[in-house]
């Protein structure tokens, strides 16, 4: 565009205007065509120069998002996941020399067992973080319809959980691709660490007195609580103190919200803990 824009202007003055217009006219004119020309090159370089910025901080962006989790899969992996080899590694040694003085070996393989599927669940947890970035753009989610929908896939709610809803009939919202899953992962924290054998689980949905433009979907249980050390890490960004593979399913899902301009809180009492997911509004962005 500017060497088309050039080689018109240059055109226009030595050739049309030198051919229409006397002196002094002549030189006036194209006096005043050199000062649009400049203009107008310093707008092409100004406007270039401002795109070139917004996508060098959303690149950044991403590259720092990159970089987190990367750190953190690699701390939880390396810390986690070599310890609990070694636990079964060792039980599973006891188990085969316990094999020849017939002792019981019920507690062992329980032990076993348990570490095996935390592995499992680091390797889960570790791929639905990978997904977060296989889509750029966040899309838009009905919460009257996706909220029972993943109630109802969740295979942590079972026939012993009491499980409540509170969602206007309206409220959409935007969010990263994995937004069921992050819900997902919350509504399984609230029944596997509940105390009774009936947890009590709620949601509710509601507008925000805080920001503009944001929902709150609110999950609250009546056990026990986020441990405050989790809640402080995912508060505060404290990953080099992450070591817990609780942690890592809520850096899902802190990583989920704040891909949208969301975020992730905490407020723990005595009769339980409630998870709010902070979403922006999809009819006020």
């Amino acid at each position: 565009m500017y060497l088309l824009f050039g080689f018109v202007g240059l055109y226009i003055s030595d050739v049309i205007f030198a051919s229409i217009f006397a002196e002094p006219l002549r030189s006036q004119i194209q006096a005043l065509k050199g000062a649009v020309e400049i203009l107008v090159t310093a707008g092409f370089i100004y406007a270039i120069s401002v795109a070139s910025r917004h996508q060098l901080e959303r690149t950044n962006r991403r590259l720092e998002r990159r970089n987190e989790e990367l750190h953190v899969l690699h701390r939880v992996l390396r810390h986690n996941l070599r310890n609990d080899l070694n636990v079964i590694e060792g039980h599973a040694e006891y188990v085969v020399e316990s094999q020849r003085d017939e002792e019981d070996l019920s507690e062992p393989c329980k032990t076993i067992l348990r570490k095996t599927e935390a592995i499992i669940s680091y390797i889960q947890r570790a791929g639905q973080i990978r997904r977060l970035n296989e889509r750029e753009s966040v899309e838009t989610y009905d919460l009257p319809e996706i909220i029972p929908s993943v109630v109802e896939r969740s295979e942590a709610i079972t026939d012993a959980v009491d499980v409540t809803t509170e969602i206007p009939e309206e409220a959409t919202i935007w969010a990263n691709h994995m937004f069921p899953a992050a819900l997902d992962e919350l509504l399984t924290n609230a029944v596997i660490h509940a105390d009774s054998d009936t947890p009590q689980v709620s949601i509710s949905v509601s507008k925000t007195d805080g920001p503009d433009g944001m929902t709150a979907v609110d999950i609250a249980d009546d056990g026990p609580g986020i441990p405050e050390s989790v809640r402080r890490v995912i508060e505060s960004d404290e990953h080099d103190q992450l070591a817990h593979l609780s942690g890592l399913g809520l850096w899902f899902v802190h990583w989920t919200l704040t891909d949208a301009g969301g975020s992730l809180s905490f407020d723990t009492d005595g009769d339980g803990t409630t998870v709010r997911m902070l979403v922006p509004t999809a009819d006020s962005s």
